[in-house]
């Protein structure tokens, strides 16, 4: 109950609960408190979640050591919600209080996770360097956390050291440390690096995970090395682990970025014989790759399989399906589509709502525009349209030619030209340059919102 209270905000309320507890048989526990710390920290109430912390260390409700416990609640509730300098100067300010006390290896660990968390690599080095300072000893969890922060902040180089640290201090490094690095380099497309770190878990027991072939899947796709993808996948299936629809989504991005349609669908094939199941995102992905080659008919196909399954379309692929509509000149199937979006809770973007009436206008199909407009009327939505959007189809085209004529003439200039000076007479002021180059930003922009 005082969970349900907790995160609906009625705090006074789960209070009431909480004190009316305290007088009962059955007092409130550690959970309890835990609880309210957590709910605090969500709802961006830092000074209560302490106060809470506070409340209940004063209470005859804790078992030797469990105090630690709430105080690694409070800090890392803070830490996941962002507030990681409140967390560290509320544990120095502990810290002074009492001289004898010494925090536990899992408070560092939650303050440095925190920082990098953050992405103050600054201050999780200082907190490490005082850690060495007072001969505090490090777990496999702190190296663990160390090294997957440095990961995610491309700092891979330094996280190989650590490993090395790890290993001269006498704790072996596992799969948790292994993993960072093998994906940060796979990242970087250091396959053969990768490869090695690989060899190196194989020798462990627990040996390699199936988020570490995945890394090495996403890494060679990103990278458009397919075949060095496909190895990994087979030597993962030969090793036991069986591919989830994130692994083969992977491949899916890679076919969709490059239009390789053939490729795409031949594995989604054999991906869905074989046994394996799509989901949303292997949809999405299929769907955009088809949309974007104007390739209706097989986008509505997957489109119904999709359904059968239980999914349905997003906002960006159920606007790509219009537009191609559009462009496919099936009007008619395109208000069905903007209808059904509607039915669904989608709200169209205004952009897509404007192109689509400007097209059912152009072909005279003015009823149609007007249930189009009472369409969009009937939920809430925004009238913003891109600074670049212009209805008349033809200014791309002026504006292309008027381009092209400029750099004929400058061409002329620069086949004749004597001297310099003749084209410093020609340079654009500063202040046009500025506006000519941010409009012709936002016309690039305008380009790829309308692909």
């Amino acid at each position: 109950m005082v969970n349900v209270l907790g995160k609906e905000r009625e705090f006074d309320s789960a209070w009431d609960l909480i004190l009316d507890g305290l007088n009962a048989a059955e007092r409130p526990n550690l959970d309890t408190f835990a609880i309210m710390i957590r709910r605090y920290a969500r709802a961006g109430m830092l000074l209560p979640a302490v106060r809470t912390y506070e409340f209940s260390s004063k209470l005859e409700i804790h078992a030797s050591g469990l105090e630690d416990n709430l105080f690694e609640i409070l800090l890392d509730s803070l830490c996941k919600e962002g507030h990681v300098r409140e967390a560290s100067e509320y544990f120095y300010k502990r810290k002074g209080q009492d001289s004898n006390w010494l925090p536990p290896i899992q408070v560092y660990n939650i303050l440095l996770n925190g920082w990098f968390r953050s992405r103050k690599i600054k201050k999780a080095e200082r907190l490490w360097a005082e850690m060495k300072k007072e001969g505090i000893k490090p777990s496999v969890v702190t190296y663990g956390t160390l090294v997957e922060g440095l990961c995610r902040m491309r700092r891979v180089e330094m996280a190989i050291e650590l490993i090395e640290e790890m290993k001269e201090e006498g704790i072996d490094p596992n799969v948790v440390v292994y993993n960072p690095v093998i994906d940060a380099l796979g990242e970087a497309g250091r396959f053969k690096e990768a490869s090695g770190m690989m060899e190196r878990l194989l020798v462990l027991e627990s040996g390699p995970t199936l988020s570490t072939y995945n890394s090495l899947v996403k890494g060679f796709c990103k990278a458009g090395d397919i075949v060095g993808a496909s190895k990994i996948l087979k030597m993962m299936i030969n090793r036991g682990f069986m591919p989830t629809p994130t692994t083969y989504n992977y491949f899916f991005r890679y076919f969709s970025k490059f239009g390789k349609i053939e490729e795409g669908l031949n594995l989604y094939t054999k991906m869905i014989e074989s046994g394996y199941v799509a989901d949303r995102l292997t949809y999405h992905l299929l769907i955009k790759m088809l949309c974007e080659q104007d390739r209706l008919d097989l986008a509505l196909q997957i489109i119904k399989e999709m359904r059968t399954k239980g999914f349905d379309l997003d906002l960006a692929t159920s606007t790509m399906l219009i537009h191609l509509f559009c462009k496919m000149h099936q009007f008619d199937e395109a208000v069905e589509w903007f209808r059904d979006m509607i039915r669904r809770g989608l709200v169209p973007q205004y952009l897509t709502y404007q192109r689509l009436c400007n097209d059912l206008r152009k072909q005279g199909m003015t009823e149609k525009a007007e249930k189009l407009r009472n369409m969009m009327a009937s939920t809430p939505h925004s009238e913003k349209l891109p600074n670049t959007y212009i209805l008349d189809g033809d200014s791309s085209y002026t504006r292309r030619k008027s381009i092209i004529e400029k750099a004929e003439e400058m061409s002329n200039i620069l086949q004749t030209c004597r001297s310099p000076r003749q084209l410093v007479k020609r340079r654009t002021p500063p202040e046009n340059a500025v506006l000519s180059a941010n409009q012709l930003i936002e016309n690039i922009t305008k380009r790829v919102e309308l692909v």
